[in-house]
């Protein structure tokens, strides 16, 4: 069932944007860091250069705090769930704010351009209105979507509305 109707939904999917490190491998990545400046800083001490370690204290929050901001932005994904009346995305944003776009159906186009490319957007067009959807995705990951819509949407203009 669709989150705002009761129709049946015919196609869902979500969107999350790719991550290469996951929790365990940034606490890695910190630990790493944090033994290298911490050996790097007791030389400079030793050596009478003990401003310097402040500074290297700094660069690992400095990278601690990216990559946190890198992780937290993995938490952003699109929904899209398409019913008998209405395809809508459900865009939630790294900071969890949410937006909801809603397209009639029966005059939904899908544009995307072959070959793909990185910049090669995947929009959704209805009645003047449209919206870039999987910006964050592999231009094959958007080409497969954009397949995959199209042919549930080809799909739903050929049922009859006894069938549905």
């Amino acid at each position: 069932m669709n989150w705002r109707t009761n129709s049946v939904v015919l196609y869902s999917a979500v969107l999350r944007p790719h991550r290469s490190a996951g929790a365990r491998t940034i606490r890695r990545v910190v630990l790493c860091a944090f033994a290298l400046l911490f050996s790097v800083s007791l030389i400079f001490i030793a050596a009478g250069a003990w401003p310097v370690a402040p500074f290297m204290g700094l660069e690992l929050a400095l990278l601690l705090g990216a990559l946190h901001l890198n992780d937290r932005a993995g938490n952003a994904y699109e929904a899209i769930n398409l019913t008998r009346k209405a395809l809508t995305v459900r865009r939630v944003d790294h900071w969890g704010n949410r937006a909801e776009f809603r397209f009639p159906a029966e005059w939904l186009q899908v544009n995307f351009e072959e070959p793909p490319s990185r910049e090669t957007p995947l929009e959704l067009r209805s009645h003047g209105r449209s919206l870039i959807i999987g910006a964050f995705l592999l231009p094959e990951e958007r080409l497969e979507l954009a397949y995959a819509l199209r042919r549930e949407l080809d799909r739903l203009t050929r049922l009859s509305p006894v069938a549905v």
